[in-house]
């Protein structure tokens, strides 16, 4: 048994860089959190991903006023740069003071947003897969850097969170990602159910009393892991606790937990999850150690997010065209 370990990782560029290297090879990934005060999560996620060499690194985007090409684009680019370590974290805006911050549309409720960013999910993976993997031939003699039959056109039709109708063109200006599909994780929220149907990876934040674990796992397929979403413990105590917590929840049906932590405790956080949580999880039983894991993958980690977390590799959407 080796559940999945992950934490919050706050945008701030003075303790961002040295959390991650701190997670790099003994967190599975760190999810970067966006509410629109700081950093551009995406952006900073780029930053990190150089910095680092085994750790998932998973930004959040709002794509309520978000244009999914550019999102497709830079999430892509962003497996590159990460070497096939990203995720997309999928969120929404629904208040009246992040509209003002686009000013392109004005606030929708929760539901409307919803229903757009399932659209947004398919219309992402499309354009990820708009390039065939073998669509960059560099051939010198016909002077042509890619074959064109090996590119998918797309015209997506979505419908925004106020009602109105746009187009999403393709393909993408991107080559597809290292992974594919990098795996898109959406938290589960009252009204979301086909965003969260078109996550490869479900969160479960039991204490906003939106949803319980045992209804996601009725509801999901049995093979998308859903992570449930904890404080990160500040003591010795609560850390003892949360190797307890762990296992009743993965008896309940977890596959993992998303452990949060604030800007100004997420350095200490990330050296005690080292030094004193993961040991102990080893030790129960809970979580395989990384030479265990090495054995099992032939004597290296896995090489991708996907295949850390246990997703299969990602087939086209074109893969019949």
């Amino acid at each position: 048994m080796s559940v999945i370990i992950a934490t919050t990782l706050n945008p701030d560029p003075i303790s961002g860089p040295a959390t991650a290297k701190t997670l790099d090879g003994h967190a599975d990934f760190a999810l970067v959190p966006d509410d629109f005060t700081g950093y551009d999560a995406l952006e900073f996620a780029s930053w990190l991903g150089p910095l680092t060499s085994r750790l998932g690194i998973v930004p959040e985007v709002r794509v309520t006023h978000l244009e999914p090409f550019h999102l497709a684009t830079a999430s892509a680019t962003l497996d590159y740069a990460a070497r096939a370590r990203a995720g997309l974290a999928v969120g929404i805006s629904s208040t009246p003071a992040e509209a003002a911050l686009f000013g392109r549309r004005g606030p929708a409720p929760a539901p409307a947003a919803w229903a757009e960013a399932a659209s947004v999910i398919e219309v992402i993976r499309r354009l990820w897969d708009s390039w065939d993997d073998d669509a960059i031939i560099r051939d010198e003699a016909t002077d042509r850097y890619i074959d064109r039959d090996r590119l998918h056109y797309i015209e997506a039709q979505v419908q925004d969170s106020t009602g109105a109708d746009y187009s999403v063109l393709g393909p993408s200006i991107t080559p597809r990602p290292p992974q594919g599909h990098p795996p898109i994780i959406v938290r589960a929220e009252t009204g979301n159910e086909a965003a969260r149907a078109a996550a490869d990876i479900v969160l479960a934040d039991e204490a906003a009393g939106t949803i319980s674990l045992e209804d996601l796992r009725t509801e999901l397929d049995p093979g998308v892991p859903v992570l449930t979403v904890l404080p990160a413990p500040t003591n010795r105590a609560e850390m003892a606790e949360l190797v307890g917590s762990v296992r009743i929840l993965v008896e309940r049906g977890a596959s993992g937990v998303l452990l949060t932590a604030s800007a100004e405790n997420q350095l200490d956080f990330s050296v005690r999850l080292v030094s004193e949580i993961l040991p102990s999880l080893h030790a129960a039983g809970l979580r395989d150690t990384p030479e265990v894991v090495a054995a099992l993958d032939g004597g290296s980690d896995a090489s991708d997010l996907r295949g850390r977390l246990g997703l299969a590799p990602a087939v086209s959407l074109y893969a019949d065209a």
